[in-house]
Formats: C-alpha cells, structure tokens, sequence
C-alpha cells in the first residue's frame, strides 16, 4: 500500500514507477487540489493506493475510516483504465480520503467487490 499525504510523499510517488494511467490521474487530482491556495496537499486529502496483498482491512485501518459496512459511504466510485478511484469526505471541511483500487484479480476479493459494486 502506498499512503500520500502530503505534498512531497505526492511528488515521491509521481517519480516512482507506478502504473503510467495511475501517474496520470494522480497528477490531475494533484493539480485539481492544488487550485486552492495556503493549503498543502495534505490538508484536503489522503491518498492510498492499493497493491496486491493489501487486504480490506489492512486499508481501513490506513484510511482511518470504515469503508466496508453500515459506517461506510463513498461521495463516488469512478472506473478510470485499470483503476477504480473512490473517494470519502471525512469532515465538513472537505477532507477526503482517495483510495485507488487496481482492476486486478491479485487484489483482495472483498475490496475489489466493495469498488465495482459502486463504480
């Protein structure tokens, strides 16, 4: 699991070698984030990238958050090419949570149901 949460751990994960269409739409939430000025990237949201072997609850408890269950509530799940990105606002400030599921089959079960069923 890779965990961004802030402006430089964004910057360390654009350089990395992630999968090219996840670099792409990390960018453009990135830039998308960073329109509002004085506030690092930390301070609006979370983002956590799912890898095989990451299970449901190994996520929930990097997420802080339930994401399974009656507590759980994605604002939106979208479908991007290979990913699934969904996305929870924790509090009235608009802090969120952007969890990045991979399409794939070595991902837990249970997580990868929880995305598609609300893509």
């Amino acid at each position: 699991m890779l965990s961004i949460r802030s402006s430089a751990d964004m910057a360390r994960a654009l350089a990395s070698p992630l999968d090219a269409e996840l670099l792409r739409l990390l960018a453009l939430r990135r830039d998308q984030l960073t329109e509002y000025e004085g506030y690092d990237l930390g301070d609006l949201a979370h983002f956590i990238i799912v890898q095989p072997g990451d299970t449901l609850a190994a996520v929930e408890t990097e997420a802080g958050w339930p994401i399974s269950g009656e507590e759980a509530g994605f604002e939106w799940v979208q479908h991007h090419a290979g990913w699934h990105e969904a996305v929870l606002i924790l509090s009235d400030d608009g802090f969120g949570v952007s969890l990045w599921v991979p399409d794939s089959l070595d991902i837990d079960p249970a997580l990868l149901a929880l995305v598609r069923d609300h893509a």
